[in-house]
């Protein structure tokens, strides 16, 4: 399992990165994207793996990344969204939205009507959705916590040096 997640985390790095081209991000945030995607897909496959359900698991990924977002803004000097949105692109649930949209056009191409395809249809785009809103919150939640503070005032966050 640990070798399969460093794989997962160095894709989820590289897709972050790319991402991060598409969105133009500086080259000093780079390292930055790259970072947080790796620690948040790697923090969710472990959460996964210890039993978490996927909607926990990637709310928690989220806020943590959020809240390393914070931090590594102050060591970047950009913006935390500049680097957070390519992040956190891999962790979007890709699989549950295709699987979603091929049972609703195979439902609009067939005239026979099948429960089960509608239920598996309707779980498919309402884990999209909720894994989409978890993503979206945890990423937010920690940015309106200390919205009107600096970093060197976030207690947590202060390293050793600071605290002398």
């Amino acid at each position: 399992m640990t070798w399969l997640l460093i794989e997962k985390c160095v894709w989820a790095a590289l897709a972050a990165m790319g991402f991060a081209t598409l969105f133009t991000t500086p080259l000093r945030a780079f390292w930055a994207t790259a970072l947080l995607a790796a620690l948040g897909y790697g923090l969710r496959g472990i959460a996964l793996h210890l039993g978490l359900d996927l909607l926990a698991a990637t709310l928690l990924a989220s806020c943590t990344m959020g809240l390393l977002a914070i931090q590594f803004a102050h060591w970047v000097h950009t913006p935390t969204t500049v680097f957070m949105a390519p992040a956190v692109i891999p962790m979007v649930p890709g699989v549950f939205a295709y699987r979603s949209m091929m049972g609703l056009m195979e439902m609009s191409q067939t005239s026979i009507f099948s429960p089960e395809l509608l239920m598996q249809t309707i779980s498919y785009g309402l884990n999209t959705v909720f894994i989409l809103l978890s993503l979206a919150v945890g990423v937010t939640i920690p940015s309106l916590l200390f919205k009107n503070r600096s970093v060197k005032d976030i207690r947590f966050l202060r390293s050793k040096k600071s605290r002398v």
